[in-house]
């Protein structure tokens, strides 16, 4: 109840404005703090609003993946030991702002049981597949979760047990398949309302794909355990050729939402509404930035500034110059002599990885003896100003993409088994839909045959095509979560780490469970989960194997990522 009571002020109010005709009110009026009884037309946009922030948050500046994928890093003391060194804690089960993933699932299945009631097949696959994405995220963050016996507080079922992964991916693919059926068998009965459902707008059409393009993401997620998940009934190779034929075909299938922006709770949390000062404490990672210079990719110019301080061999005292991009926007930079050949004269330059304090509050400034604020080291380029206004057509909440999709597709044929073909064409497709995404083809000047021409880029150039496709796909990847776990299945790409790493050169494999409840019988569940994870190398004799270098059972038995 207490998740949907902030929406449920609002359903008196909009009633008719969502459903094609009203209720009678006095039915409205029966019960009306009971929340089976709140239209799952408005369970709906709460579910996907608050999902969609969830990835959104995961993955973000600031946030451990997108540090560890190496997007970004913080230059100053503020959670920088997080950030830059891995120094990961115990903390809460994921959420989004003061919703946790559990009050999602729990509304979730609000939709599932209503539409079970009322025989509305479109709400239940719906809930199905959202079930399906939000339980996936969580088993590949912590391992064995609360899965079969979660969400039944109210039957006096408080200390569920930790599925095991493959019985929890096993539950994902079957959801995902029973999705695709009912949404195969829709009838004008199964409709819902195309205001609430604020990512497809009620298009049984797209949300078939969605739970298709799912389908294929577990199915080559598993590839390395095709043998574990065969003895418990799945076929991954079936499940992958089955789906592959109604998956995400282009952009306008995407499964993202974006922030409305007129809200704290509308808006990006980079956004003022959210956040009274602007962030210009993270950078952009060394990692990414070079690369994209490297590659010549305009991707760069959309996720990141210029320095506000060049060096520069070509002038001869500080020159004030105006930079446009090749979006048409505007940067003013101070073009500085450059007196030692140790700095960086790039007009972008990215924060390396793993960086003292110190050593980062002062990178790239050269013999310039002015005081800057720790957070506003001019030699150093910030994250792109729209990740810190409320709303932005290029930051949005991305649950999957088809970028994603055709990089699976591509991945999936150079091993061979899936039913797919032509990996070089999938590949092409997901590097030009993620550019598409990014709005790159708006500047005239950019040509993607050439860019794709690059020895550097081009697939038939690569001695290990499946490094060249994984390494695109992190690109592509910016600021998502999903490139975590294909570097944990792959060691693609080979990301290094600093030399502050708290616990060694290597970069975290999982999330650690929250803080552990001292009742005996959630102890239980919890110690069996942990008894089954993997302790790396890194993890520190005598410390518990709940740990962020201890594997899961996913990569268990694999020499990835090592």
């Amino acid at each position: 109840m207490k998740a949907i009571k902030s929406i449920y002020i609002i359903l008196l109010a909009t009633l008719c404005l969502f459903m094609t005709s009203c209720e009678d009110l006095t039915e409205v009026n029966k019960n009306p703090n009971a929340p089976e009884n709140v239209s799952s037309n408005y369970i709906l946009t709460y579910v996907l609003t608050n999902a969609g922030k969830m990835v959104y948050t995961l993955g973000r500046d600031g946030s451990k993946i997108g540090a560890t994928m190496q997007y970004m890093q913080a230059g100053t003391n503020e959670g920088a030991a997080i950030i830059n060194q891995y120094a990961w804690v115990q903390e809460g089960w994921i959420g989004a702002s003061n919703v946790g993933v559990f009050d999602v699932l729990r509304n979730n299945k609000l939709i599932y049981d209503n539409g079970v009631r009322d025989n509305n097949r479109f709400f239940q696959a719906i809930s199905l597949t959202m079930k399906s994405s939000i339980f996936g995220l969580m088993t590949d963050l912590y391992g064995d979760i609360p899965y079969s016996e979660a969400l039944n507080a109210s039957t006096g079922k408080y200390f569920p047990k930790y599925d095991a992964q493959a019985e929890i991916y096993k539950g994902i693919l079957t959801d995902l398949k029973e999705a695709n059926t009912l949404l195969s068998s829709l009838e004008a009965k199964d409709a819902i309302s195309a205001t609430a459902d604020v990512m497809y707008k009620g298009d049984a059409v797209k949300w078939k794909k969605f739970a298709n393009s799912l389908r294929l993401r577990y199915a080559l997620r598993l590839a390395d355990k095709k043998a574990e998940m065969s003895a418990l009934g799945i076929n991954i190779e079936a499940e992958f050729k089955e789906a592959s034929a109604a998956a995400f075909a282009s952009n306008s299938d995407n499964a993202v939402m974006a922030f409305l922006g007129t809200t704290a709770d509308n808006s990006s949390p980079g956004g003022l509404l959210n956040a009274a000062n602007p962030n210009y404490l993270l950078k952009p990672g060394k990692t990414l930035i070079d690369k994209l210079i490297n590659l010549k990719d305009p991707r760069l110019e959309r996720w990141a500034q210029p320095v506000q301080r060049k060096w520069d061999a070509k002038v001869t005292a500080p020159t004030t110059k105006t930079v446009t991009n090749m979006f048409g926007e505007t940067f003013s930079v101070v073009y500085v002599p450059a007196a030692a050949t140790s700095a960086d004269t790039s007009l972008y330059v990215g924060l390396p990885i793993g960086m003292s304090i110190t050593s980062a509050v002062a990178y790239n400034k050269g013999n310039d003896g002015a005081t800057y604020p720790n957070e506003r080291n001019p030699y150093i380029s910030y994250i792109h100003d729209r990740y810190r206004k409320n709303t932005d057509p290029y930051a949005t909440m991305d649950l999957m993409t088809y970028d994603e999709v055709e990089f699976i597709l591509a991945e999936a044929a150079l091993l061979g088994g899936f039913g797919a073909s032509d990996a070089e064409a999938h590949y092409k497709k997901a590097i030009r839909s993620s550019m598409e995404k990014a709005g790159v083809f708006t500047a005239t000047a950019f040509n993607f045959d050439n860019y794709y021409a690059q020895p550097s880029v081009g697939y038939a150039d690569a001695a290990n095509k499946q490094e060249r496709i994984m390494e695109q796909k992190w690109i592509s990847s910016w600021f998502g979560v999903q490139s975590w776990f294909d570097w944990r299945r792959t060691g693609f790409p080979a990301l290094k780490t600093g030399a502050v790493a708290q616990f060694g050169p290597a970069l975290p494999v999982r999330y650690m469970y929250p803080t552990a409840n001292v009742d005996p019988n959630y102890l239980v569940n919890y110690n069996a989960a942990i008894d089954k994870l993997v302790p790396t190398n890194y993890v520190p004799a005598g410390q518990s194997k709940d740990h962020h270098y201890s594997k899961i059972w996913l990569i268990q038995g694999t020499s990835k990522p090592y």
